[in-house]
């Protein structure tokens, strides 16, 4: 090839014409990511960058052999594939149809069949090849059993979409491609890497959801990004080289290892033009591995590149296509109704609400009978609305529900059922106090679930305790940051109340390493925990922490060292049958976070406690204060079952600054203000039972 350069005076007129040029869609796609996957995989395997530049003269080799041959091997290499959809449950979990879609778009497109062929400028009209390769999804797994050649796995790595999501299932790569869809696929488009011995378990194709097929949450602009990925997976880099950096003068001394690729800057992300010419020639500027976005072909040169990549023994590439494993992988065979089985959009409701359920059958399904558990059966013939129906349940309880699916050879029944939880309206007890003793309170009647994405869980401490010896907590000295974890309430039936009033105590303590912004929210939801909002914030940088720096393990050795908030809610759209509350705890790397003494109650529009007669008189005991830290003003609930209280305050140091008799049953709001800045003791007695809260002053 020859080399020939782009004057820089003219180079530097066209990317101002350029940067003005580019369209705004065009704005909104992002480039591949093979580049800098590469240069990450090459460090963490050393050797890899130097055994492929080795291969390199061997597939060069074995191209240039092929193509004095005419280019014409006339066999076509069939490949499985596998898709893993990595969701959370997010648009991300693509439909079966889109899959699909991507995989008519890949084979039309290496079958040299995609209709805008027609649209190939006359200068690269002669080299353009179909490459003689198709790719099946597979209908076995490695194990031998039927296989739609889909996977879906619910994980939070789709965020991410790196090696440590793949290595949540990746098949033989001897076997398969594996493709990945995601969330995110490492801040690109899609990304892969070249065949290399190295990264057997991490071999294949990552790509972002919205970059998979024309249909779904793809886009046809932007659905030639498995081909392009593919390209690279048969070891061909981009046009203008290994980089992904185009539009760079310095390209024009770079080899693609192409000979019908002309040298080339590379086209900018979106951008098209056709008759570019940059290097001296005509660039190939509709390639599938450019970034135009306006790709139409490989050439007669990437096709020799590609089967060379197929016949070597690299990355096993020459084992996918044999009889063998086409056999076993199933690609041909015929498409027999083998599996029932179905995903839905909530494993958890309240009373009336529809859950979606989406068919995943396969194959050739004609009839769905859907069994929901409560007495409903749906059955039917070829009706979207019997393959993917949405139903509502109208009792509470936990249903199991079965699909059995059919045709003209027979019927197969789901083997292990889905179970949906409808809850109650008003599960939790009007007056909640919960100190999470063996003997009283919610949680040890299950009115509580606990969610965790990652690291440790919210979990009970039998020997910790603001009120008694338990509480609930998280071993976040075990965490190393970045960990989520939830506890999540049953229903409370706060409709028709004034106000609703969420207390409780926490306690938590940075290492001795320095200050971490750990973060502890208190959310609640008014549509049954499909969306929340965050009512309180506690933040590790700010009031999180509630006693000095801990080195070990951080456990609360006194009432001194917790804190107490109480939360009201008084918008009426939150006052609802159904409301749902919730403790978020996401690690920064701190120490041990504690919640304790948790107390919910409502109040009618006289500002009386709801129900709250009918509740234990040894549990209506409580005292709380908000904001807390404040600046010296604060609003005090203090309850108690019997006559008369004491409220006492007192400076850190025990001395009695304030004292106030509360009249009345029941319980009582009252204010502080004025206080000084630094820490104070606030006391409730009554009952002959006593509370002391820590009060925070911060000053202004």
């Amino acid at each position: 090839m020859k080399n020939l350069r782009f004057p820089l005076a003219s180079l530097a007129a066209f990317l101002f014409w350029m940067a003005s040029a580019i369209t705004a869609h065009a704005q909104d796609v992002w480039p591949c990511g093979q580049p800098e996957a590469q240069a990450a995989f090459d460090a963490a395997h050393p050797g890899a960058r130097e055994a492929r530049e080795a291969q390199e003269a061997e597939v060069r080799l074995a191209a240039q052999d092929l193509l004095s041959r005419g280019g014409q091997d006339n066999e076509l290499y069939v490949i499985p594939v596998v898709f893993h959809v990595i969701h959370d449950n997010g648009p991300e979990n693509i439909s079966t149809a889109q899959i699909q879609d991507a995989m008519d778009i890949l084979n039309r497109d290496f079958r040299k069949l995609n209709p805008d062929t027609s649209q190939i400028v006359a200068g690269f009209v002669d080299v353009a090849a179909d490459i003689d390769v198709e790719f099946r999804l597979a209908k076995r797994d490695p194990q031998g059993n039927c296989h739609s050649g889909i996977n879906r796995i619910e994980s939070d790595l789709t965020y991410v979409g790196d090696n440590e999501m793949k290595q949540l299932i990746n098949w033989p790569r001897e076997s398969y491609m594996n493709v990945y869809v995601a969330a995110e696929a490492g801040g690109a488009a899609g990304y892969t890497n070249y065949p290399s011995e190295w990264g057997a378990g991490t071999d294949g194709i990552v790509l972002k959801h919205e970059y998979v097929g024309s249909i779904g949450t793809g886009n046809p602009y932007r659905s030639r990004t498995l081909t392009h990925e593919c390209g690279h997976w048969l070891n061909l880099p981009h046009t203008w080289g290994s980089s992904n950096n185009p539009n760079l003068p310095d390209n024009c001394d770079v080899d693609d290892g192409v000979e019908d690729t002309p040298l080339c800057l590379g086209s900018p992300v979106g951008f098209c033009d056709p008759e570019r010419t940059t290097c001296g020639s005509l660039d190939n500027v509709q390639n599938y591995m450019e970034y135009s976005y306006c790709s139409r072909m490989y050439t007669t040169g990437q096709r020799a590149r590609m089967r060379a990549a197929l016949n070597s023994s690299t990355a096993d590439r020459n084992q996918l296509w044999t009889p063998q494993n086409l056999e076993d992988t199933g690609v041909f065979e015929e498409e027999l109704l083998c599996k029932a089985e179905f995903t839905v959009d909530r494993f958890e409701v309240c009373i009336g609400e529809e859950v979606q359920f989406t068919d995943q059958s396969f194959f050739g399904v004609t009839g769905w009978s859907w069994d929901f558990g409560d007495g409903t059966v749906l059955a039917g013939e070829v009706d979207t609305v019997h393959q993917n129906p949405a139903h509502a349940f109208n009792e509470a309880g936990d249903f199991d529900v079965y699909l059995t699916v059919s045709n003209a050879t027979g019927f197969v029944t789901s083997q292990s059922p889905v179970t949906i939880s409808v809850l109650g309206e008003g599960a939790l007890p009007a007056v909640l106090e919960d100190s999470f003793e063996p003997e009283v309170g919610t949680w040890s009647e299950g009115l509580w679930s606990v969610e965790t994405l990652s690291g440790q869980p919210w979990q009970i401490r039998q020997t910790t305790g603001y009120t008694g010896s338990r509480s609930l907590y998280v071993r976040n000295r075990q965490n190393v940051g970045g960990e989520i974890t939830r506890v999540t309430s049953s229903t409370y039936d706060a409709g028709g109340l004034a106000a609703l009033y969420i207390g409780y105590k926490y306690a938590f303590s940075h290492r001795t390493t320095g200050e971490t912004d750990d973060r502890l929210k208190l959310q609640v939801s008014k549509d049954c925990g499909q969306s929340w909002n965050t009512r309180q914030f506690h933040r590790g940088l700010i009031d999180l922490a509630t006693a000095p720096d801990h080195g070990g393990n951080f456990y609360p050795s006194g009432t001194d060292e917790w804190a107490g908030h109480i939360e009201e809610v008084d918008n009426p759209i939150y006052l609802v049958p159904n409301l749902r509350i919730r403790f978020e705890f996401e690690s920064k790397g701190g120490n041990n976070v504690f919640l304790d003494d948790l107390n919910i109650y409502g109040v009618d529009t006289l500002g009386n406690v709801v129900n709250l007669a009918e509740a234990d008189p040894e549990l209506a005991f409580g005292l709380n204060a908000f904001p807390n830290p404040s600046e010296g003003h604060f609003t005090v609930d203090a309850r108690w079952a019997g006559q008369d209280a004491m409220l006492i305050l007192r400076d850190a140091a025990g001395r009695l600054e304030r004292q106030m008799r509360l009249r009345g049953e029941g319980g009582r709001r009252t204010r502080l203000e004025g206080l000084t800045p630094g820490v104070h003791l606030l006391e409730l007695t009554a009952d002959g039972r006593r509370e002391v809260l820590r009060l925070v002053v911060t000053g202004r």
